[in-house]
């Protein structure tokens, strides 16, 4: 498999993720940042399929960290509690999330550094840019959601910080 198939694959992996993310959560702005990641792994897989094929490249860039915030501030304002706490197991679906995008990011930088084409080289490190950023936003998902059962489990303690 060459370096194009194997990251169309993984861009269909991720998208896929995200993807039943959305179809698992009941909260609606949580369901639309995983539609937005979801929708930014196909820009990606359709890039990398335009560097397979030898074709003009899309702009990689995106506009999701000042959509994700949006959402995030949205979440905060209505954040679960009591008997609503997110469960432990959606967590760690997050914290998967966390890891593909990880894998992502090692990916595109490691082939970029190996490819002699300096259109790969670009783009592949735009991607792992893009890639860096999912992986900061699946990171503020699963602190926020987290945050909950993490001081519901530090209760003990006496907690400064605002909410």
């Amino acid at each position: 498999m060459n370096i194009y198939d194997f990251a169309i694959d993984f861009e269909i992996e991720n998208r896929e993720f995200y993807e039943d993310c959305a179809a698992n959560t009941n909260h609606e702005e949580l369901k639309r940042v995983f539609l937005e990641l979801a929708e930014e792994e196909k820009k990606h897989e359709n890039i990398v399929r335009q560097l397979k094929e030898n074709k003009e490249v899309d702009e990689v860039e995106s506009g999701i960290l000042p959509k994700a915030k949006e959402a995030f501030d949205k979440i905060a304002e209505d954040m679960p509690t009591g008997e609503d706490v997110m469960p432990e197991e959606q967590v760690d679906v997050y914290k998967k999330a966390i890891e593909l995008e990880k894998k992502s990011y090692d990916f595109y930088t490691e082939k970029a550094e190996e490819s002699d084409s300096e259109i790969v080289k670009k783009t592949f490190k735009r991607l792992a840019e893009e890639e860096k950023k999912h992986e900061r936003i699946m990171d503020n998902i699963t602190e926020m959601v987290d945050r909950p059962n993490t001081w519901l489990e530090d209760a003990e303690w006496y907690h400064l910080e605002d909410y």
